[in-house]
């Protein structure tokens, strides 16, 4: 599936204040620790905590306030936007019935602030009728490579493909990477996920299946609808009996550099704010 995503200020200023959001997401809610007799005594309520937490959980890029470009693999902010969009395709833009759960982003949680994440890029789940748990583990990537597939989708060891065939034949570490998510959600989400969890380890394969979701970010001046799935798309039987859903989201009328750009300005924007 390709969707062509228009950048107008719309979209810019509702994807960056979704990223301010899971940047500086809490476990814990405000509004239950503004009443505290230390808070009391302060002089300062919980939104001025809340103001610092988020100021220090979004990174500065050095690069770009210096009007440098910064290099793909250490570009937070590219990296980001992709999984935001990512995120945002698989539990917002399918349609109903077939969306899933990402009970937490990574984007939230991610160990350093100033480097882009690692791994998989998204864990969720949905639940098919009262018997199965459909799993997703998703990879996002952006390209602007001319090249089509770039070699991001089917051709670098840590390519999509790479790696997505990697859990399709890694049990244990998908078992592994399930395990240490589920130490983090609430008991709802745990209690559905764990459920996945215990089958995928004792092979009660009745009761699980995968998707392998696949993301890649493109705009018109690169993207190619017929040959960006690459070997994702003439090889999906190598997946099976996990079933892979691929989508291009492709900006229309600007470069994911300028794309990027926008958005990092509107989040700076934001925290100065």
């Amino acid at each position: 599936m390709k969707i062509d995503i228009p950048v107008i200020d719309s979209f810019i200023n509702k994807f960056a204040e979704m990223y301010l959001k899971q940047r500086a997401q809490t476990q814990f809610d405000f509004r239950s620790i503004n009443e505290q007799v230390l808070y009391q005594n302060l002089g300062f309520g919980t939104d001025a905590l809340k103001q610092i937490i988020t100021k220090n959980t979004i990174p500065i890029d050095k690069k770009r306030e210096q009007g440098l470009e910064p290099k793909v693999l250490n570009d937070i902010y590219r990296s980001d936007l992709g999984e935001l969009l990512m995120t945002y395709y698989f539990e917002e833009k399918l349609p109903d019935g077939e969306r899933f759960v990402i009970p937490i982003k990574n984007i939230t949680f991610r160990e350093r602030a100033e480097l882009p994440g690692r791994g998989l890029d998204a864990i969720g789940y949905r639940k098919i009728g009262d018997t199965q748990v459909e799993i997703l583990l998703s990879e996002a990537k952006v390209s602007a490579d001319k090249k089509s597939p770039p070699p991001v989708v089917d051709s670098t060891n840590d390519s999509i493909y790479n790696t997505q065939l990697n859990h399709k034949n890694g049990t244990p570490i998908v078992v592994q990477r399930l395990s240490d998510y589920a130490r983090r959600l609430n008991a709802k989400d745990a209690e559905i996920l764990g459920f996945a969890i215990i089958s995928i380890e004792h092979q009660l394969t009745d009761n699980y299946s995968i998707t392998y979701g696949c993301t890649l970010v493109r705009d018109h001046t690169c993207v190619n609808e017929s040959s960006d799935f690459g070997k994702i798309k003439t090889n999906q039987s190598d997946f099976e009996p996990g079933k892979v859903h691929f989508s291009i989201l492709s900006f229309s009328d600007k470069t994911i550099k300028d794309t990027v750009d926008l958005f990092y300005a509107k989040v700076q924007e934001l925290i100065a704010d």
